[in-house]
C-alpha cells in the first residue's frame, strides 16, 4: 500500500491530484487476467441496483469499486468524497477517485445488502467488493472452497459459493459474421429447445379451459355444427380488388 502519493497518475475520476490530499487505497485485481489463480478467486453475478453485475470479492482491496460503464446504471447519485482516494493498482499505476455512490442495493443469496461503491476504471468486473464491505458484513472468504461465509449479528449464518472466474463471452457483430462468411468461414445456426420445460395444459389456461371441446390435442374430424354459421357472401364473377403500383413522373412531382 502506498503511504505517500504526491503526484498520482490520472486514470479514474479526475481531480487535482498533486494539490489535494489523498487517502491511500489499493485494489488487488482490475481485470480477470491480473488474478494470479483465476480458479481460486471468489466471483458471482448479483443484482446491484436491480441490474445484473459481475462481482469479485477482493480481500486485497481496501474499498469497494464499480466500473465506470456500470456506474451510470446505479440508482443512487454520486457524492463527493471528503478525502479523495489515491488507488494503487496491480500494474503499479495510481488512479485518483473523488466520487462515491452510497447505499447501493445488492441482492446476495436472496438478502438485501448495502454497499458504498467508488467509480473506477475497472475492466471485466462490474463491481469489486473490498475489505470495507466484507468487514461491515462480518464476511470471511475461503479461497480454497471458493466461498464467502456471512455471520451477521442476530441473523442466521449463510454461505455463498462461487464457481471461479468465468470466461467472457466471445461475441461478434452481424457485419463481422458476414465478412467472415464471405471469406469462406463456416457458419452454423443452432436451434435450442428446453426439453425439460413442461408443456402448458389446457386446464391451466384461464379462458381456454372452458372450451376443451374446441381446443383438443387431436382433431377427431370436421368442426362441430354450430347454431350460427359464419360466411362471407360475394357476388359471382367478382375478381379480387387489386391496384397496380403507380410511380409519379418527375414532372408531376413539381
Amino acid at each position: 500500500m502506498s503511504k505517500q502519493c504526491t503526484q498520482p497518475k490520472m486514470g479514474g475520476q479526475g481531480g487535482n491530484g498533486a494539490q489535494q490530499q489523498r487517502a491511500p487505497a489499493r485494489t488487488y485485481a482490475m481485470t480477470a487476467e491480473e488474478v494470479e489463480n483465476p480458479n481460486a478467486v471468489v466471483t458471482g453475478t448479483f443484482l446491484v441496483c436491480s441490474r445484473s453485475a459481475y462481482v469479485l470479492f477482493d480481500t486485497g482491496a481496501t474499498h469497494s469499486f464499480v466500473s465506470l460503464s456500470f456506474a451510470r446504471y446505479l440508482s443512487t447519485p454520486s457524492q463527493d468524497l471528503e478525502i479523495g482516494l489515491a488507488i494503487e493498482t496491480p500494474s503499479g499505476t495510481t488512479l485518483v477517485a473523488d466520487k462515491v455512490h452510497k447505499s447501493c442495493d445488492l441482492i446476495l443469496c436472496d438478502r438485501m445488502m448495502l454497499v458504498d461503491l467508488v467509480p473506477l476504471a475497472i475492466l471485466k468486473f462490474d463491481v469489486i467488493l473490498g475489505m470495507d464491505w466484507l468487514l461491515a458484513n462480518h464476511a470471511s472468504v475461503d479461497c480454497f472452497k471458493k466461498e464467502v461465509r456471512f455471520s451477521l449479528p442476530e441473523q442466521l449464518e449463510f454461505v455463498f459459493r462461487s464457481m471461479g472466474v468465468s470466461e467472457p463471452l466471445k461475441i461478434i457483430s452481424s457485419m463481422q459474421a458476414k465478412r467472415l462468411l464471405e471469406r469462406g468461414c463456416e457458419g452454423y445456426l443452432a436451434y435450442v429447445m428446453d426439453i425439460n420445460k413442461e408443456k402448458i395444459k389446457i386446464e391451466e389456461l384461464h379462458v381456454v379451459k372452458e372450451f376443451t371441446d374446441v381446443f383438443r390435442e387431436d382433431l377427431p374430424g370436421m368442426p362441430l355444427d354450430r347454431e350460427v354459421e359464419f360466411t362471407i357472401d360475394v357476388v359471382p364473377g367478382i375478381d379480387p380488388i387489386s391496384k397496380s403500383r403507380y410511380r409519379m413522373a418527375p414532372a408531376e412531382l413539381k
